[in-house]
């Protein structure tokens, strides 16, 4: 019995120890799952869309009575078209006269041009470079590179080319100068007999007005009467004395330049002495210088000419036999220089090619680089930035454009016309008008929301006594001065109702919307998104593809109050999450 006593003590106690040790591991599975759940944290999100968005104005609008509406040009010019006339019965938002406004007209054009041009800037940059674009730039690289490897091909078969026909050119002269050796030793001997026999006759002039008879009637002619030549047998003098001067020349090229330069010298010669001949017979017959005295001075004169002549004849007829002998040379010389100068160009553009290409090169690597990095923020920010600008731009001349117009408020009949097309417009009332409808709605506003309310922007008010019906208006004046309303200053507008209505009372009330900002195809998120950091940017918190929370500053539009949402201009793309902040 004791036996069976000891042995239940020992199977319930290792039934204990093991229930206990079950629920302490169960207590410690229960903890630890606690634990990782409990350290997840979990955010109220939403998407970030795309949609249209609305920025309003709410005030309270009162119905108010105007009948006869005095209407008037809101800048000055010239009354360009006047479109009603008295009795004629209008509608609401039909023009009635305008202003000379071809520039204005053209600002808003341009204007319009330059916010769709910044529009599709902030597109290209948010949707970065296609892989297509990027592959073409990839191809259009390399095909450059490759036309470099060409372009320095080129190069070298023009240099090449180049060494070829230089070395030809220089055997081809020097075969030319040794064939033709005699006829350039001969040269100078020739040319020098030549050129003296020139130089003699040009003596004859001197001979001849050195006569006393002769210089005396050249005196009582006057010094300018043999001025010229004087100065003419002075350069063909010099041109012989250069001629002979020159040492002899050494090849066949130099030969031609020397006898050319003698030929030049010797034609000199001829030309002077034909001028002394024609200088003899002007001068007067005396009874020291009869006509036989001027026949025999023109005599020496025209023997020597003949003289110079014969010289200048035979220097020719020994320049062209040394040409004739040498055309076969002189062709293949020429042949063989147009090569050379060919190679030269060749071996010139080759190498303007490869400095062209190696900075096209060097442009299409860097902007390869710039398509594969994408577009940075500070580029986002900056287009963002010129598309406001741009958008504020043509907000400006459209105002100042529509300020060209005179538009009717309301429907109705038209009682007075006081412009004429031509005239400068008068600063007061342009037209008059009673409106079908007498009634419009009055408000005043806050300066924080007179700045986004322009004329003709459109808006609706639910009156109290009509509930759940919508008047639809249109902003018709604003003041430009505030008025004190219950101890603060506001600005008055009034609004014209697009329709006419006849059950309407002075002094009814309601709530008055006024559309003042819309865009279509907006990002929007939450307007309860938005936070600020420490230094008053504005930010989001998004989870990123690891699903962690991260924190970025972005640019924001236009607020829908209906919606809660507000536009996003830059920093956030279509698809991502944003984090709400918690409600606890």
């Amino acid at each position: 019995m004791q036996s069976f006593l000891l042995l239940w003590q020992r199977f319930t106690s290792r039934r204990t120890a093991l229930l206990a040790g079950s629920a302490l591991l169960v207590l410690l599975l229960c903890s630890v799952t606690f634990s990782v759940y409990s350290s997840r944290e979990v955010y109220d999100t939403a998407p970030v869309t795309r949609g249209e968005v609305m920025q309003k104005i709410e005030a309270v609008g009162t119905v108010i009575s105007e009948q006869d509406l005095e209407l008037q040009f809101r800048s000055p010019g010239i009354v360009s078209e006047v479109l009603v006339q008295e009795g004629d019965l209008v509608q609401a938002g039909q023009r009635l006269a305008t202003l000379r406004a071809g520039d204005v007209a053209a600002s808003v054009t341009a204007a319009s041009a330059r916010m769709q041009e910044a529009e599709a800037a902030l597109r290209a940059l948010q949707e970065g470079t296609r892989p297509e674009e990027i592959t073409i730039a990839e191809a259009q690289l390399d095909s450059k590179r490759m036309n470099l490897e060409s372009a320095k091909t080129t190069l070298s078969t023009a240099e090449a080319s180049l060494v070829a026909s230089q070395a030809k050119l220089e055997a081809l002269q020097q075969e030319a100068n040794t064939a033709l050796s005699g006829q350039i030793a001969m040269a100078g001997t020739v040319a020098t007999q030549k050129l003296t026999t020139a130089e003699q006759s040009l003596g004859a002039i001197d001979e001849v007005f050195g006569n006393y008879d002769i210089a005396d009637l050249v005196v009582q002619l006057g010094a300018a009467a043999s001025n010229v030549l004087d100065a003419q047998v002075a350069r063909a003098e010099a041109a012989i004395q250069t001629a002979k001067g020159k040492p002899a020349p050494a090849d066949y090229r130099a030969t031609l330049e020397f006898m050319d330069e003698a030929h030049v010298a010797i034609q000199l010669s001829v030309d002077s002495l034909t001028g002394a001949y024609d200088f003899l017979g002007t001068l007067p017959e005396t009874r020291e210088f009869s006509r036989e005295d001027r026949d025999a001075y023109k005599s020496t004169i025209a023997a020597k000419r003949s003289s110079a002549q014969t010289a200048l004849t035979e220097l020719d007829t020994w320049v062209k036999g040394l040409k004739d002998a040498a055309a076969t040379y002189e062709t293949r010389i020429a042949t063989e220089e147009s090569i050379l100068v060919a190679a030269k160009r060749a071996r010139e553009k080759a190498d303007v090619d490869i400095r062209t290409l190696e900075i096209a090169i060097r442009i299409d690597e860097a902007n390869l680089a710039l398509k594969r990095a994408g577009a940075r923020q500070t580029d986002l920010d900056a287009a963002a930035a010129r598309l406001r600008a741009a958008r504020a731009d043509l907000a400006r001349v459209s105002a100042s454009y529509g300020d060209t117009q005179i538009t009717a408020p309301i429907a109705g009949r038209i009682t007075k016309v006081s412009i004429k097309a031509g005239e400068m417009a008068p600063l007061g009332s342009a037209l008059t008008m009673m409106g079908e409808s007498p009634y419009r709605i009055e408000a005043f506003l806050s300066e924080a929301d007179i700045t986004k309310v322009q004329y003709t922007q459109s808006g609706s008010i639910e009156l109290d006594a009509f509930p759940g019906k919508t008047f639809k208006l249109v902003v018709g004046s604003i003041d430009e001065a505030p008025t004190v309303v219950n101890g603060g200053e506001k600005y008055r507008i009034k609004l014209d109702f697009l329709y006419p209505h006849t059950d309407l009372k002075i002094g009814m009330s309601g709530d008055l919307t006024i559309v003042t900002g819309e865009r279509r195809d907006a990002l929007l998120i939450p307007f309860q998104a938005l936070l600020q950091d420490a230094d008053g940017a504005t930010t989001v918190r998004m989870l990123n593809a690891d699903g962690h929370a991260v924190e970025i500053p972005v640019t924001t539009g236009i607020r829908d109050v209906s919606s809660a949402s507000i536009e996003i201009l830059s920093g956030l793309q279509e698809g991502d999450t944003v984090i709400l902040p918690s409600l606890q």
